[in-house]
């Protein structure tokens, strides 16, 4: 991305301790959305739908908020409660500043604290992104609360000698982006991401979504990512319901899903033909249909598994 990065020990990557530079705070974007506090950290959620249909909780994607569900929220909302929250550091919710506070367990702690909030004992959970991998770390630590898992576009581990050189390459770009969000801002990464923008009004969309974002949120969750636990081990046994699978046939990331597929045999697999990385962003309406469709079949006690092209 233009920038060298810092030595070892320098960035919040290598050094514990370590303060971004450059600070904001998260932008409140909905005053009316309920809350819930778990370690003097305020956490915001929307809900959707009649509370007494089987609950659906929706957890977004990275550098998102819970905003990036509503396309799917309105196939879901008429037969289901949707429960949507903002992940620390993202959306309305709190940004500490403390980096460690943004650890994967600590997320997912976050989301059993918010069903207990709700008296939600039983769940269908969606995770996108690094909403996948708090939901992977949910569900090998409290299976007893889900009814279904979907994953799509996550992994279960930081590193594996499973993954191919695609899917690196891709982390070390995110990995470069938290390192520049660290010494300038997000919106400062922004312009950097802008710079590479030819057309004009593309590009100051760039610059005005990155600025929105909160520094300390995108460092501490590009942080976390790295430094979660592998999760492989714990797939195979640890993860009882049934499971779909979401990717994109053109994902250079997608050797995580793969691993997650190959420790799962009994999941639903679902390729989303000529999509990249976000299928629930990238192909909202295809994604809510696959969604219902595996719920239908969870309800009505039919088989889970099998591979589809979307």
């Amino acid at each position: 991305m233009g920038l060298r990065p810092l030595p070892i020990g320098e960035h919040p990557y290598g050094g514990p301790g370590a303060e971004p530079i450059a600070t904001g705070t998260a932008p409140s974007y909905t005053a009316s959305m309920p809350e819930f506090e778990r370690d003097g950290i305020r956490l915001h959620y929307q809900t959707f739908g009649d509370p007494g249909t089987p609950a659906a909780v929706l957890l977004h994607a990275f550098a998102h908020d819970h905003r990036m569900w509503l396309p799917v929220v309105e196939a879901l909302r008429d037969g289901f409660h949707v429960v949507a929250p903002d992940l620390r550091g993202h959306g309305s919710s709190a940004a500490p500043g403390d980096l460690s506070a943004y650890a994967v367990e600590a997320q997912a702690e976050d989301l059993r604290t918010m069903l207990d909030h709700l008296g939600v004992e039983l769940c269908a959970l969606v995770g996108c992104d690094f909403g996948g991998m708090v939901a992977l770390e949910f569900a090998t630590r409290w299976p007893e609360q889900l009814a279904g898992l979907v994953i799509s576009d996550a992994s279960p581990a930081a590193e594996s000698e499973r993954y191919d050189d695609a899917f690196r390459r891709e982390e070390a770009v995110l990995r470069d982006a938290g390192e520049i969000a660290w010494r300038l801002g997000t919106a400062g990464l922004g312009r950097c991401e802008a710079s590479t923008v030819r057309d004009p009004f593309l590009a100051e969309g760039v610059r005005r979504r990155y600025a929105a974002l909160c520094t300390e949120g995108f460092v501490g969750t590009a942080r976390a990512r790295r430094e979660r636990r592998d999760l492989i081990p714990a797939l195979r046994d640890g993860i009882a319901c049934p499971v779909l699978l979401c990717s994109g046939d053109l994902d250079p990331a997608a050797a995580g899903m793969r691993v997650i597929a190959e420790e799962l045999p009994g999941a639903r697999v679902a390729t989303f033909k000529n999509t990249g990385h976000g299928v629930p962003l990238l192909r909202p309406d295809a994604f809510a249909e696959t969604l219902l469709r595996f719920f239908r079949d969870l309800e009505e006690g039919n088989a889970t598994g099998g591979a589809r092209t979307v």
